[in-house]
């Protein structure tokens, strides 16, 4: 291929070079796309969710997907918090600060039909103070009160996090490993509490929040690798010397 005395003559390096930057880029756009239809997913569920009247927590089946299947559909529930499975989810910055999410095991009535059965909840958020060793002091509501919150799956791990220790501050929420620790199965599932007794308030972010970022990510990789193999072709043509 010539082209204005020039001599298409490419590289074998610059090729190798030039595909793996390419597919490697395209498979990030290809990611930014799966993030993005993930979030619209998630808020179309919630949208639909909210709409939907709430559920007893007694017609709530104790499955393994039922955090998938249910999520985000609202559940009315009696039952009591246990003060001694109370923990505080460490790293949750909400609205620039510094802070914890408060988790606690919550017994369900008996007297509302439900026999023996546990959900974390999902309390809210509190502020973290400047002295790492001084933890939030929290109260717990007594006796029997009345919540609504919504399904949830746990929030999900971060790469690299630290295990957890014996203390109640906690790296990540795992129900598996929860359920362990007070001696009691926890429903495979977290109750993202929104009104009632023991809610400590915070800002939860619309799961379809930044959508658009991800899409403009999107784009950007599939730029990437369009310049390379742009590039890659305008250097592979080369200049013929005249004999």
């Amino acid at each position: 291929m010539t082209l204005r005395g020039r001599k298409f003559q490419p590289k074998l390096w610059a090729f190798v070079v030039t595909v793996l930057f390419a597919a490697v880029t395209i498979r990030l756009g290809h990611w930014q796309s799966d993030r993005a239809e993930y979030k619209i997913s998630q808020q179309l569920q919630l949208d639909a969710a909210l709409s939907a009247s709430p559920l007893k927590f007694g017609d709530v089946a104790t499955t393994v997907n039922v955090a998938t299947a249910l999520r985000y559909r609202s559940v009315e529930l009696a039952g009591s918090f246990v003060e001694s499975e109370r923990f505080l989810l460490d790293n949750r910055i909400v609205e620039g600060k510094a802070g914890y999410g408060v988790f606690q095991s919550f017994r369900i009535d008996p007297a509302s039909g439900v026999n023996d059965r546990r959900v974390l909840v999902d309390r809210g958020w509190v502020v973290a103070s400047p002295d790492r060793s001084m933890l939030p002091k929290l109260d717990t509501p007594s006796g029997i009160v009345k919540i609504t919150g919504r399904i949830n799956q746990p929030p999900s791990r971060n790469p690299g996090t630290f295990d957890n220790g014996p203390e109640t501050r906690l790296n990540y929420v795992n129900l598996e490993e929860l359920s362990q620790r007070i001696g009691h199965t926890l429903e495979p599932m977290i109750l993202e509490q929104t009104t009632g007794p023991g809610f400590t308030g915070v800002v939860r972010p619309a799961p379809g929040a930044n959508f658009e970022r991800n899409r403009g990510y999107q784009l950007q990789w599939y730029a990437f690798a369009a310049m390379a193999v742009i590039i890659f072709f305008v250097l592979s043509f080369r200049k013929q010397e005249v004999a």
